[in-house]
């Protein structure tokens, strides 16, 4: 029960490919921090499976250069951290292939997507279907700072 209760209160974050890979480039940095904390459980990944292809798709390209046991870590924990939401809309965004991981920060109760790109996510786009945006060092900082970690106000 209390296990429940906990991931009932931790925040559902939406991860942009961008910060998957790198964290796979560089495993000491804020983004492969970030990962970490999702898997120590201070939040959950929010995916659908157009989400966990694009991942694989992208991590799996050659010119990152992931060695076999990097690409294995990443897609292994995966499904296993994450919540599966399903969701399917298109918001008109610069990116297409971007969509997905928009559809599914406004399927969690938290609204709260994390990306390298934040220019890729318009903000006015973002203020009217009430998402916030943060760059991986954004979310960080919320993490480590004890303040909100739920969707803005």
């Amino acid at each position: 029960m209390e296990e429940e209760a906990q991931r009932i209160s931790r925040p559902f974050w939406v991860l942009d490919t961008n910060v998957f890979v790198s964290a796979a480039i560089t495993p000491d940095g804020v983004c492969a921090e970030l990962i970490r904390r999702a898997v120590d459980g201070q939040f959950t990944l929010a995916w659908d499976n157009r989400v966990l292809r694009e991942y694989r798709d992208v991590l799996q390209r050659p010119r990152f250069r992931l060695s076999p046991e990097t690409l294995q870590q990443l897609l292994t924990a995966l499904p296993q951290a994450g919540l599966h939401v399903g969701a399917r809309k298109s918001f008109g965004l610069p990116d297409p292939s971007d969509e997905i991981f928009l559809a599914v920060a406004l399927a969690t109760p938290d609204r709260v997507l994390i990306t390298g790109n934040p220019k890729h996510f318009p903000i006015v786009t973002m203020k009217r279907l009430e998402v916030t945006i943060l760059t991986p060092r954004d979310a960080l900082n919320r993490l480590s700072s004890g303040g909100p970690l739920k969707k803005d106000p």
